[in-house]
């Protein structure tokens, strides 16, 4: 075997791709002649993103592109191959399952099950409630039937005891899926659960979603806080962990592009409003007076892993580039950690169907595929159900298994990005990052994220979006297996995995005896203190830390954002 060296073999082959390329261009042209004539199945070949395709890319297609300046090696800039030097050769993705449901001790039997079932890391779907920072006594009647029906309700510092009892929150990482409303009343109810266990919250290792995206154009919820008043929260807990020292190993925010692109935008849009939601929060904790290498090592990504194979690959592979672009010319951190795009993948919700829902399994399998190839450092893959309810126990284990499967039996984690060097994979790779960089460049000039949501620019082009994706299946355009094509009678269906009905009851007399036991007294104080922090724009991170581990409620302390700070008339139909 020759054992050159990988840079004299690649100079070598430079060279001789520049010499044959006359003679390429040559053959393509009789290959050309070939197909005039021939009838394809479509008129024009385009991505899901509405790039042109050609039938066939060669190393024409990537001539121009240089290897070292725009692909490089694993673990070096511009980390287009991977983060990482040794990417999955050395530590494998984390198998993060997001779950919740009924009872948080209902959720901790999930997870305990999970667990045993080699998943590596829990993340907490909540409920509608615990999301919108509700208390389940709210005199609203009909919020009663909500608790614990989409994730599990976490309305206080008992329910998060009771959903990690036993587990070995020192040893796995915890995402915490909650946005800026409830972001740090959730976080440090965790936080303070651990230092009751002896853990210091230092030496925690999570997420917590905190996305004010998501809080917006993802999920409107009831009574919200308007944009503004959302970042300031958001960057509260990002200035605590990182900057303010108090938990470094945590990742306060998640830029959650996951659930942008389940509203129907594209892969170009769905990266460019992430990077945009990032610049509004380094701004904001620049203007606070940080510096970029104080916060930037724990700003993380979650990502979608939509329909379009190669696309969704090169949509990875391209962000990592736009990600150290970003930071190199415009912030010029000087720690390479803070220049690394790190993030989760779960596999499309959106693309789940309640007709023969078996085939969402072959969905999941190939999307999250395309996860595994795109380098990401964890992945949730979509149990085959969800689109009918809440996943039971089989087919949450069987989404486990799939990517078991991947890690185990394909063979595709034995070398680092093996789709690498494809002239298909490479040519799309870098029309992405040229589209994705001029849409974000479109988003600045409506003012950035804030201005954006409150102008309902971002609206209008989520609407256009989704009609577009609707009218693209109702016509046929888009297939989708049993929908619109291959559709059968349905069989009569499996009785549907349905949540706890004493959830509401359970709940609420655990808020009230929690009430009963703690000192009224003092939460009222703290009360009015975290009052005087809203007042005067303080981090909030302190009182509220205070707050929980006392016993006050998630609802208790949103009435208080709410109260000062207003609320926010969303312009949704803008």
């Amino acid at each position: 075997m020759d054992r050159r060296s990988n840079a004299s073999v690649f100079m070598e082959w430079s060279t001789e791709m520049s010499d044959d390329a006359r003679k390429i261009s040559e053959e393509q042209e009789k290959w050309l002649l070939q197909l005039e004539g021939v009838k394809e199945r479509k008129e024009a070949f385009v991505s899901d993103a509405g790039i042109p395709l050609k039938p066939l890319y060669t190393p024409l297609d990537v001539g121009d592109i240089d290897y070292v300046e725009e692909d490089g090696f694993p673990g070096m800039p511009p980390y287009t191959r991977g983060v990482y030097p040794n990417m999955y050769r050395g530590r494998l993705w984390t198998i993060r399952m997001f779950s919740g449901f009924g009872t948080p001790e209902e959720t901790n039997q999930r997870w305990k099950m999970l667990y045993d079932h080699g998943e590596t890391g829990f993340s907490s779907a909540v409920d509608s409630l615990t999301f919108a920072g509700v208390d389940p006594d709210d005199p609203i009647e009909w919020l009663e039937s909500e608790v614990g029906k989409e994730g599990v309700p976490l309305y206080s510092i008992r329910g998060m005891e009771a959903m990690v009892e036993g587990i070995p929150i020192d040893e796995v990482s915890v995402a915490l899926v909650v946005e800026p409303e409830t972001s740090a009343a959730i976080t440090s109810m965790y936080f303070n659960v651990a230092e009751k266990r002896g853990i210091p919250k230092s030496q925690l290792r999570g997420t917590t979603q905190n996305d004010i995206l998501t809080m917006t154009i993802g999920y409107v919820p009831w009574h919200p806080l308007k944009p503004q008043d959302l970042l300031k929260l958001a960057c509260d807990l990002i200035e605590y962990c990182t900057a303010m020292g108090e938990a470094p190993k945590w990742n306060p925010v998640n830029f959650t592009t996951y659930n942008y692109r389940e509203g129907g935008i594209d892969a170009v849009q769905e990266i460019a409003f992430g990077l945009a939601n990032a610049v509004a929060h380094i701004d904001e904790m620049l203007r606070r007076g940080w510096k970029i290498d104080d916060f930037a090592f724990r700003l993380a990504f979650h990502l979608a892993a939509q329909r379009d194979f190669f696309e969704e690959v090169a949509k990875y592979r391209a962000a990592r580039k736009l990600w150290y672009r970003l930071m190199t010319e415009r912030y010029n951190p000087q720690q390479p950690v803070s220049k690394q795009f790190r993030f989760h993948v779960q596999t499309a919700g959106s693309s789940l169907t309640a007709q023969q829902p078996t085939v969402n399994i072959i969905r999941t399998a190939y999307q999250a595929l395309e996860a595994v190839l795109g380098g990401c450092q964890s992945l949730h893959t979509n149990s085959f159900d969800e689109a009918v309810c809440l996943p039971a126990e089989e087919s949450v284990l069987l989404a486990v298994r799939t990517q078991q499967v991947i890690r185990e039996e394909t063979g595709v984690t034995d070398v680092i990005d093996p789709l690498g060097g494809s002239y298909y994979v490479e040519a799309l790779t870098e029309e992405l990052e040229h589209r994705i960089w001029e849409y974000f460049l479109e988003i600045e000039e409506a003012g950035g994220i804030v201005a954006a949501l409150n102008s309902g620019w971002l609206y209008r082009e989520m609407n256009k979006a989704f009609d577009k994706r609707r009218k693209a299946v109702e016509s046929g355009e888009e297939k989708v297996i049993g929908v619109n094509t291959c559709v059968v009678d349905e069989e009569e269906p499996c009785p549907p995995f349905r949540t706890n009905p004493d959830a509401a009851r359970i709940e609420i007399e655990r808020l009230e005896k929690l009430r009963q036991e703690r000192d009224n007294q003092k939460v009222a104080g703290l009360l009015d203190e975290l009052k005087r922090v809203c007042e005067t724009r303080e981090n909030v991170l302190p009182v509220v830390s205070r707050l929980t581990a006392e016993g006050a409620s998630v609802g208790e302390i949103t009435n208080t954002f709410r109260e000062m700070w207003g609320l926010w008339d969303c312009p949704m139909m803008g």
